[in-house]
C-alpha cells in the first residue's frame, strides 16, 4: 500500500504594513517553487496556489489578515516552515535594512 504524502499546515498573520502586494507575493512564490510539495494558501473565503503570484494577489491580504499555508508532499513540513517564517518576518523591504 503506498504511503500518503506528508502534509503540513500553519496559520500566519500578514504583519508587513503594505500587505501581500506584488513584491512579497513574488518572494513567496520564488521560495515556494523551491519545494516539490503542492502549496496552497487560503484566507476565510479564497484558496490560492502558493506557487502562482496572481493567485496569491487574489487573496487581497492586507496587514492583519490571517492566512493558512498548507502543503502536501515529501518536503511539506520544510515548505510550510520556510514560508511561515517569510511571512512572520514581514517580507522586509529593501529599504528596511538597519542603517549604520
Amino acid at each position: 500500500m503506498p504511503m500518503s504524502p506528508q502534509q503540513a499546515e500553519q496559520r500566519v498573520t500578514i504583519v508587513n504594513t503594505h500587505g501581500l502586494h506584488a513584491r512579497p507575493a513574488s518572494e513567496f512564490v520564488k521560495l515556494a517553487r523551491g519545494f516539490t510539495a503542492e502549496i496552497r494558501v487560503r484566507n476565510q473565503t479564497i484558496e490560492a496556489d502558493g506557487k502562482a503570484m496572481m493567485h496569491l494577489l487574489s487573496l487581497g491580504a492586507c496587514q492583519g489578515t490571517e492566512l493558512i499555508i498548507t502543503a502536501a508532499g515529501d518536503d511539506a513540513e520544510a515548505a510550510v516552515a520556510a514560508l511561515a517564517a517569510l511571512v512572520a518576518g514581514g517580507f522586509p523591504e529593501p529599504n528596511d535594512a538597519p542603517s549604520n
